[in-house]
């Protein structure tokens, strides 16, 4: 039994004609009778009554046609599935992400963009430190990482920066420092700061140190923290101060103050990484999207 043949039924039985079946389908009607009548034989029951008036479907004919239908509809929406997971307009793409790096406002607009232009494509973000959404990405296990600029191991791995800003200080909200008319770096000698865990983000730890250094500038570390939203919480807290880009620090302006120091003047990026040995048509739709 073929498809084909099934889709002869249902033109058969919708027609009630095999002229007109026929002509629908681009067949002569002799090829159609005769499909007709090897689907009745493996079937072992007349699909159709045929008597010199008109052509009708029999019990078995009926219900045959409700499930053919159904099939063929099944059929159809798997062959319109394929297409569309061929054209990396459907499926899943896995992201691991770090959060000060993800909540960057040009980030999450592209993200967001993306999403809005493709409702079948189910994004799956999953918090990673850098080294482990390096490891995943090698391996198969996410395709595509959200990451700070520069960071990572000596991998094989395609790049491009999302988004770049300046760095700046992030206070408990009425911190008497967020109010000054101007802050400068030897402001904050001593005031307990929350770093990010530096084995997590090794390269911006050592950037930013030596720009520290440069200045003559040392942080007092009270805290280390693996993640953002943790930094942020403990600054809200009153724990200590910490930095962040403007944008990822302004998702919760309700609950710290944000101030940009005069005399520090360090970029800060997001990076999109891919690899191009775990390529799918889903990271290629993707990167088509991403802006020029």
């Amino acid at each position: 039994m073929q498809l084909r043949h099934l889709r002869y039924f249902v033109a058969l039985a919708e027609e009630m004609s095999f002229t007109r079946a026929a002509e629908r389908l681009h067949v002569s009607p002799s090829p159609l009778s005769r499909r007709i009548q090897d689907l009745e034989a493996e079937i072992g029951f007349p699909l159709f009554a045929r008597d010199a008036a008109r052509l009708s479907l029999t019990a078995a004919g009926r219900v045959f046609l409700t499930e053919v239908l159904d099939t063929l509809g099944r059929v159809d929406h798997a062959v319109d599935a394929a297409r569309l997971a061929g054209q990396g307009r459907l499926g899943r793409l896995r992201v691991g992400y770090m959060p000060a790096a993800l909540y960057a406002p040009a980030v999450l607009e592209i993200f967001g963009r993306f999403q809005a232009a493709h409702p079948f494509v189910v994004v799956s973000y999953t918090l990673m430190p850098h080294t482990q959404q390096f490891e995943a990405l090698a391996s198969g296990r996410i395709d595509l990482g959200v990451v700070y600029q520069d960071s990572g191991p000596d991998v094989a791995a395609d790049r491009r920066l999302l988004a770049s800003e300046r760095l700046e200080f992030i206070f408990r909200r009425g911190h008497p420092l967020a109010r000054q008319k101007r802050l400068r770096l030897a402001d904050l000698a001593s005031e307990p700061f929350i770093m990010p865990t530096r084995a997590h983000n090794l390269s911006l730890s050592e950037r930013l140190g030596a720009v520290w250094a440069s200045k003559g500038f040392r942080p007092r570390v009270a805290a280390e923290s693996d993640s953002f939203s943790t930094t942020v919480m403990l600054v809200s807290s009153g724990a200590g101060i910490s930095f962040a880009g403007r944008g990822p620090a302004s998702q919760f302006s309700a609950k710290v103050d944000v101030r940009a120091a005069e005399d520090f003047d360090f970029a800060w990026g997001a990076e999109l990484i891919w690899s191009s040995h775990n390529f799918s048509p889903v990271v290629g739709t993707f990167l088509e999207a991403l802006p020029a």
